[in-house]
């Protein structure tokens, strides 16, 4: 038979389509929160205005929850489909109100002389790929982490909370990493002031350094069993892993930088001159470095 080689449950086809509607109905309201949260029209500023840094902030938000979603809906079904709707409902909100705190986090602590969204509403696109890829970071832990967590759902929810509150840590650190290296390589410079000029090449590869920590930090979940009775010590190891992980591909993304990016002027290219092929280059190694790790944990 065909069907015993099929890893889907028919069975279960019903809360598949509760989820799958839940889900949709979540990324539906992302154009409005988008709005709301920020206190203007999105159909103004997408259709009328022609703003392409709201769009791609937008775009950014929507392709975050898609990935925080597949962390709400994996994992086994609940007890009937009131259950199933309710944990899908709420992981899912708390999912966005994490990714949304993040945003605010970042503004007020990693770059407190800049105002992400102040930039995007003038069409600033170096901070509209920041702002995209802050929430693309940011959901690509929270996904992880609700994969992580088990047993009972209160207890699974705050586990995810702390697990984020973690990883902002680990974020932010990664962030003042960029800030000081940025401030090294051109004297009286500052970050957000490069950021501010709209240099989408240094966006890019701040954006992609810390996707690439994310998709690390995630991968340190796989490596600790979680315990919901022994949450204090599997969450210490975990985040003990995940500062491991976050050195080791600072260090190991420098050696290959240095061999794919030979004879290259980095700092004058991508923070001087804007060059964006540098800068989408210097900003892949982070990425691919964080999928080896991810592969290498995960296997």
């Amino acid at each position: 038979m065909l069907t015993e080689y099929i890893n889907v449950d028919v069975d279960l086809a019903l809360y598949y389509l509760v989820d799958f509607l839940i889900a949709v109905a979540l990324l539906s309201a992302m154009r409005y929160l988008s709005g709301l949260v920020g206190n203007v029209s999105a159909t103004k500023e997408i259709s009328h205005s022609d703003n392409k840094a709201f769009g791609i902030s937008l775009a950014g938000a929507m392709i975050a929850v898609s990935i925080m979603l597949m962390g709400v809906v994996s994992g086994d079904a609940g007890y009937n489909l009131a259950n199933e709707a309710i944990t899908v409902i709420s992981f899912g909100v708390m999912g966005i109100a994490l990714m949304w705190l993040t945003r605010i986090a970042f503004d007020r602590l990693s770059f407190p002389g800049l105002s992400i969204h102040d930039q995007i509403m003038k069409g600033n696109m170096a901070a509209s790929i920041i702002d995209a890829c802050n929430m693309i970071a940011t959901a690509i832990i929270i996904k992880a982490a609700m994969v992580w967590v088990d047993g009972d759902m209160t207890m699974a929810m705050l586990a995810v909370v702390v697990s984020f509150i973690a990883s902002q840590i680990i974020m932010a650190l990664a962030t003042l990493y960029r800030v000081k290296v940025y401030e090294k390589r051109h004297t009286g410079g500052q970050l957000h002031n490069a950021i501010e000029d709209n240099n989408v090449a240094l966006a890019l590869r701040f954006s992609a350094y810390r996707i690439g920590i994310a998709i690390a930090v995630s991968a340190a979940f796989t490596a600790v069993d979680y315990d919901g009775d022994d949450f204090m010590l599997v969450f210490i190891l975990w985040f003990a892993i995940a500062l491991v992980l976050f050195v080791l591909l600072t260090l190991i993304a420098i050696v290959i930088r240095h061999g794919v990016l030979h004879k290259v002027n980095i700092a004058e290219e991508v923070g001087e001159q804007g060059n964006i092929a540098v800068g989408a280059i210097e900003g892949s190694i982070y990425i691919v470095v964080g999928l080896l790790l991810a592969g290498l944990i995960g296997a």
